[in-house]
């Protein structure tokens, strides 16, 4: 299975399923709207079963594409393992096979500000959601991605919503921070163990899209009218990461809004280093 350096005009193959967990509201309810629309099945996770189908049926009726609902929380262990089983009756039902996972689900600190100053609880739903719950999630459907790889002869695809705090730090959000760049060293594990079983992973930060969450965060408050990143940058990203044209990218950082399809095309072309969008010291 080679890097495809090629473009490709949203070329999904009809029996692909995506899997994006919290894709019931904001940049998630995005992310699953553009994959019903490029004609993904498209199974939308949400801590509310209701609202999971709720919005999978208002996602099939704007997009006349077919989407799932299902209710979850990541960092349920039982929860995780009912989500597969569920997935599992989809691939029967349909004939299609699960080969996107978007770990979208997250949360931040309920405050900003120093460490010491943030609830307890906050922190641990920070960690729960953005570490505990992608790794349950890895653990449970890299098995299921890679088996299909192998079944279709095509690489099935990772996408972690990550973020700039991730990569280069919010110390006003620091357990956030925290968190995002733990899925670096989650990456680099699939990418040592799943490259040659035909798995590939990303960690794509969105930007700042324009959401209830970074509404109500001070740190953003300065934003205008044009300072927030588009979603079509985000979900434009997003499709070309699960198309296949940037599998060179596999287990590094990329970011909406100042990356597309053709600038990573072009960079790639030139020669990726070892250590280049890899969150390393020194």
């Amino acid at each position: 299975m080679t890097e495809n350096l090629t473009p490709t005009a949203t070329a999904v193959p009809t029996e692909t399923i995506a899997l994006i967990t919290g894709g019931a509201r904001g940049i998630g309810r995005h992310l699953s709207e553009a994959f019903a629309d490029a004609g993904y099945h498209v199974i939308v996770t949400a801590t509310s079963a209701s609202s999971a189908e709720t919005a999978a049926d208002e996602i099939g009726e704007a997009t006349g594409g077919a989407v799932t609902g299902v209710g979850l929380r990541t960092d349920d262990i039982a929860a995780v393992k009912a989500l597969r089983e569920s997935v599992t009756a989809v691939e029967a039902e349909t004939g299609r096979r699960l080969q996107v996972l978007v770990n979208n689900a997250g949360r931040i600190e309920s405050t900003e500000g120093p460490l010491w100053d943030a609830d307890p609880e906050s922190i641990k739903g920070v960690v729960d959601a953005n570490v505990l719950g992608v790794a349950l999630m890895v653990n449970a459907f890299a098995p299921v991605l890679m088996a299909n790889a192998e079944a279709t002869g095509r690489p099935s695809r990772i996408i972690d919503l990550n973020s700039g705090s991730g990569a280069k730090g919010t110390p006003a959000y620091a357990v956030y921070s925290a968190s995002k760049a733990s899925l670096f060293r989650l990456a680099d594990s699939v990418v040592r163990f799943g490259h040659d079983q035909g798995l590939r992973i990303f960690e794509m930060a969105p930007g700042v899209v324009e959401t209830a969450m970074t509404k109500s965060m001070p740190v953003h408050d300065f934003r205008g009218e044009g300072d927030w990143t588009t979603p079509e940058d985000v979900t434009d990203l997003a499709l070309a990461l699960a198309s296949g044209t940037l599998d060179a990218f596999t287990g590094r950082y990329v970011r909406a809004g100042a990356d597309s399809e053709e600038s990573l095309l072009a960079e790639a072309a030139a020669g990726l280093s070892g250590t280049a969008r890899r969150l390393v010291l020194g």
